[in-house]
């Protein structure tokens, strides 16, 4: 297995619901497990877009962040040319994103690299074979049904060369558009039939004198029976127009009767008033909605001089209400102070009874004053300090002394054990050089190279080979002779010659004129037709000189050609010669044998590497060994004088303790905390006593204020019965606050009141002050209105309106008669009426312009059938006169014909390639695709236990996969899913492993493709995938437990992923049986 590509850790960025998530992988064989929805497939779809670019924008499987952030992530890569670093992050210049390449020094690197890391598989090829889900599983079904399965194996182990088959379509296609023997569309039977039709006119074409002179007398008596017709059809239109609007007037000049006969009933209502009665409507409504609002107007004002008269009455607050609302200001100001003093006094006792049970708990031998002589002085607090932290110092240093010194045995102990390990497993392995190992490794490659170059090479003279013979064999039409021999045209004129003398001796001048003119035509057509077939036939000849002399070249080169490639397989047998010497190989070894001899190689290479490795690292432990020795001595003699620092730190503060009275056997964090608590226990004695002079104070101010408050509430008549109260506490005067602030409220609402009613008061009286003269002036305008239309009441002046209406109407419809029928017969109303008598009223009227129309429609037909006539006819004629037919059917002849040719050289040509590539395709079936299908046929024995033991392709037309069991075959529509699907997983795997074998392992990912195996089968393609992972990289995906528990029991590398997050956990690796 040829060193390829392996992915080592990938970091998400943020790709569809992932955000910052690491994974390490590395070789052999790697299971993600999760449930659903934890971002298997997601994953699946971030490793392809790492190395092949991000789907298209719009895609499902673009997969852009769900929370916004950056697009894309990191791949860490081993490849055969060093450590590989990419990261492809989304752009908006490209959907596939910029990718960045960088090697193990973080040099940048060209995308090509990693192009040749894939070895440079395509991008279809990869998500078909190396990295596939369930539903993808059956891409090579829908392949086989659409090509056939051995094109489809063609396609896939030729390493990505799916081009073969569409070309192949693409050839076919090609040719059948051309020509097909029975079809009708292609272009070379389109072209064909065209030439065919061509040559059918040409036979068609005759003589046409006769008919020309017969012709043209018909067109002069057209052109005569055409100005006929257009006289008579002027004068038809001119009387039809004159009676069509005298028709169109018939209904407006009774109408103008009728109008004119209602108008004369009425009387003469010029002057009266424009819109009368819609200005009396509105008069009338305007003078009830005044009286209306008077009325209310004066309710209201009734209800304006009641509320006053209630505020007037005598109030004992009005008055003081300046003083009462700086005596209740006072009072609100101190409310709070007065309300805490009970609270505060018993906050003080209980102040004094805690400091002297602290006193008491303190255990010192003094009392409260004693207490404030002691002298707590900051020299001792800083004495007390600094010994507890050097106390606290010298004990944090024997701790991490005996930490190092335990440490430094575990680290002895643990290089005691490596050592071990390493020269154990230096002894299991043998004594070689790998540089003689890679030499024969080298020696191998340089074999198969050759190999294929002298295959390369042989395709190469087989193909000179055949061009020699094709270009030999080729041979040229035999030339013929002349077509139309020179003698033919004078003959012809002499012909020509003799029948005119006869038709003049026949029939006059003029036929003879006419034949003679004729024949000599025909004769110059004749002599025409003979110089350019002559000119063709010397342009073929000089085309067959030039195939020859090209013949002879080529044959030249050819030859050239085939003693070069003699050279370079003699040069490559020599060089096929030493590479085999040099792996040590002989030469009919086959490719079965060189890929073992290389899995030897590579395995040899690897256990001698791993031998110089063990021996570094024993090298490197050694010295690591000797320092752990040094660094365990050095942290013994810290931990002795970490003990005896300790030792002379206690003996200081018993004499510190001894000198300042305090017990002797405190600790020095314990004597420090003493004089804390007896230093905030003399701070409180002295806020004690502040506290009780300020409460003092608060007392004497509050007794100010309540006395003040309640001498005005006693002015004000708002205590009654009551003068003095002998204890004002916050019980007493809260009620009294309240009362004086409502009653005061109450004043200023009630003067407020008053203010506003006065107001009301005057806008009302000011208001119907208006409205009384706008009632009197719409009085006198009622008045006016009724004068002027002539009437003494209401009802006389609505039925004038109504009759004024009636009159402006009718007057208006006849001036629009009158204007209609004027626009409409070009006369006026009189002329109009004497007209229409004259032709016998409307029935007369009626039946003239039927038949006018009549003798119209029929002389228009006739007339569009002449024109259309006398145009064919001038046509013809005009053809005839111009007559060159003849030469361009001629010329269409020729194009067509060497259209012909070219199609069918064109259609040749790709018969041609279509069966060199249909060739080329069995050669490769037969030399190249027994490896792929024996691959896939233990693969597929393996999955299913046995029950299949092989996987062929009959020979045939179809050629499709089959299976069987030794007693008979299957296709693979008839067999079950899950068979099927295994079957196309062999068949992958054995591509796979071939593709590993020939340019390069590259990592197998799977995402849930056995849900559909039973247990056993399952269990044998976990297996089959372990041991491809010998080789290579396999990363599998599911969220089955009972696949999770198979995967692990094969020594897979299982990391979970949590569903509940976008920010997974760290991983978690389960490491079983290897």
């Amino acid at each position: 297995m040829k060193p390829g590509l392996r992915i080592d850790a990938l970091r998400v960025l943020g790709f569809g619901r992932f955000s910052g998530l690491t994974r390490d992988l590395g070789p052999g064989l790697h299971l993600l497990y999760g449930p659903n929805e934890a971002g298997k497939s997601t994953l699946l779809a971030f490793l392809r877009s790492m190395l092949f670019g991000f789907e298209k924008r719009g895609q499902p499987e673009r997969y852009e962040p769900a929370h916004g952030g950056a697009f894309g992530g990191e791949l860490t890569l081993t490849t055969h040319a060093g450590p590989l670093w990419v990261r492809r992050i989304a752009s908006r210049r490209s959907s596939e994103g910029e990718l960045s390449v960088r090697d193990a020094e973080g040099k940048e690197l060209l995308k090509e690299s990693l192009e040749s890391a894939l070895a440079h598989v395509s991008r279809e090829l990869f998500f078909d074979v190396f990295a596939f889900r369930l539903d993808e599983l059956a891409g090579f079904e829908r392949l086989t049904e659409q090509r056939g399965a051995s094109e489809a194996l063609v396609a896939a182990s030729m390493r990505g060369a799916r081009r073969l088959p569409e070309v192949m379509d693409q050839l076919r296609k090609s040719t059948e558009g051309i020509y097909k023997p029975n079809g009708v569309k292609p272009s070379l039977n389109e072209t064909l039939k065209a030439l065919e039709d061509v040559q059918v006119r040409l036979r068609q074409e005759g003589d046409r004198p006769a008919r020309y002179f017969a012709e043209k007398e018909r067109l002069g008596a057209l052109k005569e029976e055409q100005r006929t017709l257009e006289a008579d059809l002027l004068e038809t239109g001119t009387g039809l127009e004159r009676l069509t609007r005298l028709e169109a007037a018939l209904g407006d000049v009774a109408a103008l009767a009728q109008t004119r006969a209602e108008l004369a009933t009425l009387p003469a209502l010029e002057s009266f008033p424009e819109a009368g009665e819609s200005r009396l409507e509105e008069g009338l409504h305007r003078r009830r909605n005044h009286r209306a609002e008077g009325a209310r107007l004066a309710e209201r004002l009734a209800t304006v001089e009641a509320g006053l008269e209630r505020l007037s009455a005598p109030s004992g607050v009005r008055g003081r209400e300046e003083a009462l609302s700086q005596a209740l200001g006072a009072y609100t100001e101190g409310a709070a102070l007065l309300r805490a003093l009970p609270s505060r006094r018993a906050a003080l006792a209980e102040k004094q009874r805690q400091v002297e049970l602290a006193l008491r708990e303190l255990g010192l031998p003094v009392d409260g004053p004693g207490l404030l002589a002691l002298d707590l002085s900051v020299s001792v607090r800083v004495t007390l300090e600094e010994l507890a932290l050097r106390l606290g110092a010298a004990e944090v240093a024997h701790r991490e002394a005996e930490g190092a010194w335990a440490r430094a045995v575990s680290e002895r102990e643990r290089l005691d054990g490596a050592l071990a390990r390493v020269d154990a497993e230096v002894s299991t392995l043998p004594e070689e050089r790998t540089s003689r190992i890679r030499q024969q490794q080298a020696g191998l490659g340089r074999l198969r190279t050759v190999r294929a170059e002298m295959e390369r090479l042989s395709e190469q003279r087989a193909e000179l080979h055949r061009q020699f013979e094709s270009v030999r064999t080729q041979g040229e039409p035999q030339m013929t002779a002349a077509v139309l021999p020179t003698w033919w045209v004078p003959a012809v004129a002499a012909m020509v010659v003799a029948l005119a003398v006869t038709a003049w001796l026949l029939a006059g001048n003029g036929v003879g004129a006419l034949c003679l003119v004729g024949g000599l035509l025909l004769t110059g057509v004749l002599e025409l037709a003979r110089r350019r077939v002559e000119a063709a036939r010397d342009a073929d000849v000089e085309a067959q000189r030039a195939r020859q002399h090209w013949r002879q070249q080529e044959e030249e080169r050819l030859r050239a050609a085939l003693m070069g490639l003699s050279a370079r397989e003699e040069l490559l047998h020599r060089e096929l010669l030493s590479a085999a010497s040099e792996a040590g190989l002989n030469l009919v070894a086959t490719a079965a044998d060189m890929a073992a001899r290389e899995a030897v190689l590579a395995d040899a290479l690897e256990r001698a590497g791993r031998r110089e490795q063990l021996q570094r690292e024993r090298e490197t432990l050694h010295a690591e060994h000797a320092a752990a020795r040094r660094e365990e001595h050095r942290a013994s003699d810290a931990v002795a004088e970490a003990e005896s620092r300790q030792e002379q730190l206690g003996t200081e503060l018993t004499a510190l303790l001894s000198e300042r009275c305090f017990p002797s056997t405190l600790a020095a964090s314990a004597a420090l905390t003493l004089w804390r608590d007896t230093a905030a226990l003399r701070q409180r004695l002295l806020d004690v006593g502040a506290e009780e002079a300020a409460l003092t104070v608060d007392a004497q101010v509050c007794a100010l204020v309540t006395s003040r408050l309640w001498a005005e509430a006693v002015v004000a008549e708002l205590l009654p019965g009551a003068t003095e109260a002998r204890e004002l506490d916050a019980g007493v005067m809260e009620p009294l606050a309240s009362r004086v602030a409502t009653a005061l409220e109450a004043e200023r609402a009630r003067s407020l009141e008053r203010r506003t009613l006065e107001e009301r008061r005057h806008e009302l009286r000011a208001e119907k002050a208006r409205l009384d003269g706008l009632c009197h002036d719409e009085e006198a305008a009622l008045a006016t209105l009724l004068a002027e239309g002539g009437s003494a009441d209401e009802e006389t002046f609505r039925r004038r309106a109504a009759q004024a209406r009636r009159y402006v109407e009718l007057t208006g419809r006849t001036r629009e008669l009158s204007h209609r029928i004027e626009a409409r017969t070009g006369l006026s109303e009189t002329p109009a009426r004497q007209a229409l008598i004259d032709v016998g009223g409307e029935q007369g009227l009626r039946v003239e312009l039927e038949s006018l129309r009549d003798r119209q429609a029929g002389a228009q037909e006739r007339l569009k059938a002449v024109l259309t006539e006398r145009g064919a006819l001038s046509h013809q004629l005009e053809q005839w006169e111009n007559d060159d037919a003849l030469a361009k059917l001629r010329i269409v002849e020729e194009s067509l014909r060497a259209r012909a040719a070219e199609l069918a050289k064109q259609y040749a040509a790709d018969r041609l390639t279509l069966a060199l590539l249909a060739r080329a395709r069995r050669r490769f079936e037969e030399e190249q695709q027994p490896r792929v299908v024996q691959l896939a046929s233990e693969h597929f024995a393996a999955l299913t236990q046995g029950r299949y033991q092989r996987v062929f392709i009959p020979t045939g037309e179809e050629r499709e996969l089959r299976v069987g069991d030794g007693q008979r075959d299957w296709s693979a529509a008839q067999l079950s899913r899950g068979t099927r699907e295994q079957l196309y997983l062999a068949f992958r795997l054995a591509v796979v492993r071939d593709f590993g074998e020939t340019r390069g392992a590259l990592p197998l990912i799977v995402d849930d493709v056995l849900v559909n195996f039973d247990p056993e089968r399952a269990q044998g393609a976990i297996h089959l995938l372990a041991r491809l992972s010998e080789h290579q990289q396999v990363i599998a995906f599911t969220c089955h437990p009972w696949l999770r528990d198979a995967f692990a029991a094969e020594g897979a590398c299982v990391q979970t992923l949590d569903a509940s997050t976008s920010e997974p956990p760290a991983p978690v690796s389960v490491l079983k049986a290897g």
